[in-house]
């Protein structure tokens, strides 16, 4: 199992917008730069996750948030959510220091690259946070409310 765990990569993509996050976060002199990355693409996936449900629950015709809200205790399933979302995050990009080879992995990008890089984040940045507004607005498919 240990094998395994060690051998689990994120995509080519994640791993260059997360060596990217860490480059930014090391430019703000944050104390954690690659936890704190971690962290960051957990919100992302986060928000990806909520509109790929929440989009799901249109189509098949369920209000997942009142399921969430009104059947089904948040306090039970806030935990899951948390650990369904930063235990994959945890295993691709940290465990084991799998970021130092992540790192090294793009550590000779030139000027231009970064640059590109940096607009790829920003890019990929904005339309997760715009898939979490998105998400809002799918809840008003199913709601009886609206």
């Amino acid at each position: 199992m240990r094998k395994w765990l060690e051998d689990v990569r994120a995509p080519k993509m994640y791993r260059y917008l997360f060596y990217t996050m860490v480059r930014w976060a090391k430019s703000w002199n944050n104390d954690s730069p690659n936890f704190s990355s971690m962290l960051f693409m957990t919100v992302t996936f986060g928000f990806q996750l909520l509109f790929l449900l929440n989009l799901i629950g249109v189509f098949i015709g369920v209000n997942f948030w009142y399921l969430f809200f009104r059947e089904i205790n948040p306090l039970f399933i806030t935990p899951f959510m948390l650990v369904f979302n930063l235990v994959p995050s945890f295993v691709i990009f940290y465990y084991n220091n799998k970021f130092l080879q992540i790192e090294k992995e793009f550590i000779n990008e030139n000027e231009k690259q970064q640059r590109w890089g940096s607009i790829y984040l920003f890019i990929y940045l904005f339309i997760s946070f715009s898939l979490f507004y998105g998400c809002m607005w799918l809840v008003t498919f199913n709601n009886p409310n609206y």
